[in-house]
C-alpha cells in the first residue's frame, strides 16, 4: 500500500469528525457495528475461558457475566447480546 492510501481515510473530509455530526442512519449503523463487535468479543472471551479453565467453569463464569449484564442493561439488551453471540458462532 502506498502512503496516500493509508492516509486517505485520515484526510477524507466527507466523513463526520464526531458523533454529534452523524446522521441518524450513520448512528444506527455505528450502533449495529458496535453491538456486533461486542458479541464477537464476548464469544472470544468465552472460548478463551473454556480453553483455559474448561467448559464447566467457563459456563459458570458466563452465567455470572450474563446476569450482571442483565442487571445493568436490562433483560432485552442481555437477550439481544446472547442472540448476536449465537449468530456469530
Amino acid at each position: 500500500m502506498t502512503v496516500t492510501k493509508l492516509t486517505s481515510s485520515l484526510t477524507n473530509t466527507k466523513k463526520p469528525t464526531n458523533l454529534a455530526t452523524l446522521t441518524p442512519q450513520q448512528r444506527l449503523e455505528l450502533l449495529e457495528t458496535m453491538r456486533a463487535m461486542e458479541a464477537r468479543e464476548w464469544v472470544q472471551r468465552y472460548r478463551k475461558k473454556a480453553r483455559d479453565l474448561g467448559k464447566i467453569k467457563a459456563s459458570a463464569w458466563w452465567s455470572q457475566v450474563y446476569s450482571e449484564i442483565e442487571r445493568r442493561r436490562g433483560s432485552a439488551a442481555a437477550v439481544d447480546l446472547r442472540k448476536r453471540m449465537n449468530e456469530t458462532r
